[in-house]
């Protein structure tokens, strides 16, 4: 499988191999590119999805193809990376004008603030929701790093130092932490047992954000400055290819079923759309200005586009390739979550110091 592998990446036009340091992993067998594992999943009372086996599937929601506006909440300096709990009842921001992390009870709406080291931008959480995964950096590039929150105890357990501008974090389904280095033209792996860096793989300038395949054996990044993708081996830590899409590529996000990749173009206002397993583009749409953030419904039927400079999100049709609403939200939107259960759309409005909220099916 190596020598193959190995051959793929170096027919690639334009490939940039990837560095691999150590770079941890379980011995799975990868999959098919794209492919979702097959598993059943059980939704307990709270509305927490966890695998099973022989549970018939939980149902998934329709999603809507015009989310409406159900609520809005004043929150920090100004609000930039966003995501929610397993459980569906805390929503974690990132402030990025402040040094605050800011925990959000949604039945309580009590807000509670959890200091860290430096500027906050961005942030995952593990599957458990047990931590969250911080990057900061200051706006002269110093102060870069990782900060590791325990959610139950509110506190920073560690900060990691990175490369310089981590951008968006993200959990693998194997729980390795992959953190995009904007100025370092690479990705940084962290283990999460361990809490050090357990592998790096080098990509084209300059990383912004992550995704991977449902199964995790692919990892795609999103290129801004050098407007490429690059699909990554993530068991390997090789790049198999990099490919060329529209000027700077801000986000990028993967459909349920792993068949469909989603990429927005900040400086052109245009998505593009992949067949992952043969990479073809399938379709490029116009969006609003700016867009900075995408994400896929939990039925895989439409994306979800966060407009920068038009304060707007736009909803692609992904089977039928067309952009079929728009919906207004707050000031200068910048990043956006969707609830576990699929039902609720968080997107945060850094001008707007808010977090709009969108209900995404009839629920």
């Amino acid at each position: 499988m190596a020598g193959i592998l190995l051959a793929i990446a170096t027919l690639a036009a334009g490939s940039y191999l990837g560095v691999r340091l150590a770079l941890g992993g379980d011995d799975r067998d990868n999959a098919t590119p794209g492919a979702a594992p097959q598993q059943s999943v059980a939704v307990d009372p709270q509305g927490s999805a966890a695998p099973t086996e022989g549970a018939p599937a939980a149902p998934v929601p329709v999603s809507l193809a015009k989310p409406v506006v159900a609520d809005r909440f004043r929150l920090g300096r100004e609000p930039e990376g966003v995501a929610v709990s397993p459980d569906n009842r805390t929503v974690f921001v990132a402030d990025q004008n402040s040094k605050d992390v800011h925990f959000v009870d949604l039945g309580s709406r009590k807000i509670v603030a959890v200091k860290v080291p430096n500027t906050p931008r961005f942030l995952a959480v593990s599957e458990d929701g047990g931590r969250i995964y911080v990057s900061m950096f200051e706006n002269d590039f110093t102060g870069n790093g990782l900060a590791v929150i325990d959610t139950a105890k509110r506190t920073v357990v560690k900060t990691i130092r990175t490369g310089p501008r981590p951008f968006e974090p993200a959990v693998a389904p194997d729980g390795q932490v992959w953190v995009p280095i904007h100025n370092g033209a690479r990705v940084e792996i962290f283990d999460p047992r361990s809490l050090t860096e357990s592998g790096r793989i080098s990509v084209p300038p300059n990383p912004h954000w992550v995704t991977f395949s449902p199964d995790g054996g692919i990892a795609y990044t999103a290129n801004h400055e050098s407007s490429q993708i690059s699909v990554i081996n993530a068991k390997e830590g090789l790049v198999l290819r990099n490919i060329k899409v529209g000027r700077s590529p801000h986000s990028i996000a993967v459909t349920p079923d792993g068949r469909t990749l989603i990429v927005t173009n900040y400086d052109l206002d245009t998505v593009e759309v992949f067949d992952t397993g043969s990479l073809k583009r399938l379709h490029r749409l116009a969006v609003g200005k700016e867009p900075q953030a995408v994400i896929t419904s939990t039925d895989g039927r439409h994306a979800y586009v966060v407009n920068e400079g038009s304060d707007n999100l736009s909803v692609v049709d992904l089977k039928a390739g067309k952009v079929v609403s728009t919906v207004a939200v707050g000031d200068s939107p910048r990043v956006v979550a969707l609830s576990p259960d699929g039902l609720r759309l968080y997107v945060t409005d850094g001008g707007g110091r808010t977090v709009t909220v969108l209900r995404t099916s009839e629920k």
